[in-house]
């Protein structure tokens, strides 16, 4: 009797496959830094809470990354699409000359940046 794929090898063909799935799973936050302090710093600020030196002309005001309300419901391909599209009737332009890569690395660094949330 043949026996099917398991999970876990279903998901090893998918990162082989995939290369932007493959890039995630490596992504780096550190080397994600480097591109957001060239790239996103001045609006979103040095500590990715909105308010970088650019933030105060701005409306709406630039995406508080820190914020855990933010995160929720948000997954890495929504979050890398609306980097490399940018965010109509915002100032968030696109960025669609970050490679897969970099766009993995600086994702994962957004996302380091996120608040823990609290139970009460």
């Amino acid at each position: 009797m043949p026996r099917s794929p398991s999970l876990l090898g279903i998901a090893l063909l998918a990162a082989v496959l995939s290369p932007s799935a493959a890039v995630a799973a490596g992504a780096d936050p550190a080397k994600g830094q480097s591109i957001y302090m060239a790239n996103c710093m001045a609006c979103h600020g040095t500590k990715a809470d909105g308010n970088g030196p650019a933030a105060a002309a701005l409306k709406p005001k630039p995406t508080d990354f820190t914020s855990a309300t933010w995160w929720a419901g948000k997954d890495d391909k929504r979050v890398t699409a609306s980097i490399k599209t940018g965010k109509p009737g915002t100032a968030m332009m696109p960025f669609a000359q970050l490679s897969d890569e970099d766009l993995a690395h600086l994702v994962a660094f957004l996302k380091s940046k996120k608040t823990p949330t609290t139970s009460p």
